[in-house]
């Protein structure tokens, strides 16, 4: 969201910063089904219009009030638990469907992902994997300790 209000070299980020999240924060979030601040504190930011612009205030700032206020937070809470966890079966089938698994052998040649940050370069034009490595250990599953190529043709010579 910030990404959208910044200009292009990206100097105002920190004084759009407030009301960006202002606008996270009172947002109805698709995986909850409520904003951030009405599953924190059970009701509705308050915004400066609804304070310059008359309505129906009928609640009193009494024990019941609060009483209210906890009660509609945790009914809040337990719909929301429920559409977090819809949408995480639904980002699990996506995942699964589009996932395959690698294995490799000791002694495999691999690229290696490693992001790379240059000021004044674009991100999109700058390699991200770099090679060649053998795998000269398993760690675990999906971990594997690997050795540059580099270091084998300085031995060699």
């Amino acid at each position: 969201m910030l990404s959208m209000y910044t200009d292009v070299e990206q100097k105002i980020w920190d004084t759009v910063l407030p009301f960006v999240t202002f606008a996270y924060n009172s947002a109805k979030q698709s995986s909850t089904g409520f904003s951030p601040f009405f599953l924190i504190y059970g009701r509705n930011i308050t915004t400066p219009l609804d304070v310059i612009l008359p309505h129906n205030n009928d609640q009193d700032h009494d024990d019941s009030y609060v009483q209210q206020l906890i009660t509609r937070s945790e009914e809040a809470r337990h719909p929301a638990k429920i559409h977090i966890k819809d949408a995480q079966a639904s980002d699990k089938r996506r995942y699964d469907a589009r996932h395959r698994s690698v294995s490799y052998k000791i002694g495999d040649l691999v690229w290696v992902y490693t992001p790379i940050r240059k000021v004044g370069l674009s991100e999109k034009l700058l390699r991200r994997y770099f090679s060649p490595y053998r795998i000269t250990r398993q760690m675990s599953e999906v971990t594997y300790e690997v050795e540059s190529m580099e270091t084998d043709k300085k031995d060699v010579n």
